[in-house]
């Protein structure tokens, strides 16, 4: 292994690419197409549990009054904190939960997450739910290359 701890994060998270590709494909799985919302609060919890899992404190937040927001299909956000004790700058990861409809044109399921030749296939692999599987590997990485 490089002697850059930073290399040696590239690495470890290069090694998790198999967990990246089932989170992601777990991700992709709940129908959280906007309008009308459906699958967020399942889809918020199956993240919030996750992170908890790892040392996170999870609040789900009810985003009352946003847009498409209703008593069937609330907007639930997912917010998780871990301290780490050590002094410096915050890691902050961004993401969205929710897709736009489907359209014509699909060949796969679009919530089937298939994976072919190399590449992960179904609404949000792209945009957003690949890279909130990127940024959840990369964080948990990063705790237990910290750890030690």
């Amino acid at each position: 292994m490089p002697e850059d701890p930073t290399e040696n994060l590239f690495e470890a998270i290069d090694e998790r690419r198999d967990e990246l590709v089932e989170l992601t494909r777990a991700l992709i799985r709940f129908p959280t197409v906007n309008p009308p919302g459906e699958a967020y609060r399942p889809c918020a919890e199956f993240i919030g549990d996750r992170l908890r899992a790892r040392g996170f404190a999870v609040d789900y937040v009810h985003a009352a009054g946003t847009p498409g927001d209703n008593e069937h299909y609330p907007r639930i956000n997912v917010i998780a904190r871990r301290e780490s004790g050590a002094p410096g700058p915050c890691v902050h990861f961004n993401s969205h939960i929710d897709v736009v409809q489907s359209g014509g044109g699909w060949t796969l399921d679009p919530f089937a997450a298939v994976v072919k030749d190399g590449r992960v296939y179904g609404r949000g692999a792209c945009d957003m739910k690949g890279g909130l599987a990127a940024s959840i590997i990369a964080v948990e990485t990063l705790i237990e290359s910290a750890a030690a």
